[in-house]
């Protein structure tokens, strides 16, 4: 059985709110960047539709940022050896927290 997937999300959207965060990630120092991580998931993630159903996301901001700004220190601390734990901790923070409204 397959089921239809479509996006919904408009790119002067996403273009010009990342351009800001990724400029307030700069001014920062970096502090900025995890949401804009957070932001540009959950833009993609809720704009996706299966089947006319929307996806909806349930985690928490402050959990992430939290944790994310840690893996991201502890990536400096181990000479980046810890960037693709962060990588696969973020994915499978916001895959876990999908749901398909019904």
């Amino acid at each position: 059985m397959t089921r239809k997937i479509e996006y919904t999300g408009d790119f002067l959207e996403y273009f010009l709110t990342s351009l800001l965060l990724l400029l307030l990630s700069v001014i920062t120092f970096g502090i900025a960047l995890p949401y804009w991580l957070y932001w540009s998931l959950k833009y993609f993630f809720t704009r996706l539709e299966i089947d006319g159903e929307l996806i909806e996301y349930t985690g928490d901001f402050g959990e992430y940022f939290l944790t994310s700004l840690l893996l991201l220190l502890l990536s400096v601390v181990t000479f980046g050896l810890a960037l693709p734990y962060w990588a696969y901790w973020s994915l499978k923070y916001f895959f876990t927290r999908l749901e398909v409204r019904i």
